[in-house]
């Protein structure tokens, strides 16, 4: 477990997820979206943290916001690694300078991040999505998958690629923005290609989920890719997703 100088306190960067979905795998939203923690609850005898003040995170459907009870959890980066730290929800509130927030209660002890799950970075990158047509390239065992899908039948109406924007990245895959249509079918192989700092990537890649969402009013597709193999381009990645992080930690949130 951290220390208490580990867990968040005033004003540090968190990453918050709703609900216990909190995967690429998983069809869930909103995950891993940029907050702040703004006051403090604390037990009046043992000091100990028993809740967290945050900035109201942006994401689409935000004026509703969740549920009271709903299970949200805060992720963060300590000098012994990253950690998630499970709550839930209780009220939204505006505090004195008008800024909306979260008030959440702890429910739990914080989770040092094993490494099964991928820690994700937010972006903003651009992201050309190769559609792949060699699927006999791939193993039996992934064609036979493909065939299960009817992925090459879908392949006649989709466009050589995609222009898309990077919403985060992690050594797992990313989640990305593309263009109203089309929606990509589940377990279409594809080619990611971003460039991370000054190196320059080109990573096999399958679409977990594609959903059309609506930002800022207006229709977009936001799809979950997960990389073929994590671990072959995961030692590159590791050091510029947390270059990344570094340095939205000194700017703050945007």
């Amino acid at each position: 477990m951290p220390s208490a100088q580990e867990l968040p306190d005033i004003n540090h960067l968190v990453r918050v997820s709703l609900g216990v979905l909190d995967d690429l795998d998983s069809n869930g939203f909103p995950t891993d979206v940029p907050s702040r923690i703004q006051d403090l609850d604390r037990d009046p005898k043992t000091k100990r943290i028993t809740g967290y003040v945050i900035a109201a995170p942006v994401f689409a459907g935000d004026i509703e916001g969740p549920v009271p009870g709903a299970e949200c959890r805060l992720q963060w980066v300590s000098v012994r690694g990253i950690y998630t730290l499970p709550t839930t929800f209780l009220k939204r509130e505006t505090i004195d300078n008008g800024l909306r927030v979260w008030r959440l209660r702890v429910t739990g002890a914080p989770i040092r991040d094993q490494r099964r799950r991928y820690f994700r970075v937010q972006s903003a990158i651009r992201t050309e999505l190769e559609i792949r047509r060699d699927l006999e390239n791939l193993d039996q065992a992934r064609l036979d998958q493909l065939e299960r899908a009817g992925i090459r039948e879908a392949l006649a109406d989709l466009p050589p690629s995609l222009e898309a924007v990077a919403l985060n990245i992690s050594e797992g895959g990313l989640r990305c923005l593309t263009p109203a249509e089309p929606v990509l079918p589940a377990d279409l192989p594809l080619i990611a290609r971003f460039t991370l700092g000054s190196a320059n990537f080109e990573i096999p890649a399958y679409v977990v989920w594609s959903a059309v969402r609506d930002y800022n009013g207006k229709a977009a597709v936001e799809s979950a890719l997960a990389f073929d193999d994590p671990g072959k381009k995961g030692d590159t990645l590791r050091p510029l997703l947390f270059e990344v992080q570094l340095k939205a930690r000194r700017a703050g949130l945007e």
